[in-house]
């Protein structure tokens, strides 16, 4: 009952979490992934446990799709941004060309 707690609820509730702040840090998704794949095949061959192999693949495939939609994210965060600064920059320049 454990390991089945384990491998469904804590692993992946880890993975997300280490793969949003690895994303953070290193803003490349497929590289997340691998290290989340290395992790996890040097668990399944010191453990050597089929199922966990499997598992590997299945947190593999959730890592990148947790990194990407980040950094889907923080693109989408930054445009808004540099828009929001321009239309101000636009309005600015409006403002001041009215005082004159």
């Amino acid at each position: 009952m454990t390991n089945i707690l384990l491998l469904f609820f804590a692993l992946p509730i880890a993975t997300i979490i280490i793969s949003i702040a690895l994303q953070k840090i290193l803003d490349n998704p497929l590289l997340v992934a691998a290290i989340i794949f290395a992790i996890f095949l040097v668990v399944t061959f010191i453990i050597g446990d089929l199922n966990l192999l499997i598992a590997t693949i299945v947190y593999t495939i959730l890592s990148f799709l947790t990194a990407a939609i980040i950094n889907y994210i923080d693109e989408n965060r930054e445009e808004n941004n540099n828009n929001n600064n321009n239309n101000n920059n636009i309005n600015n320049n409006q403002c001041s060309c009215r005082r004159r």
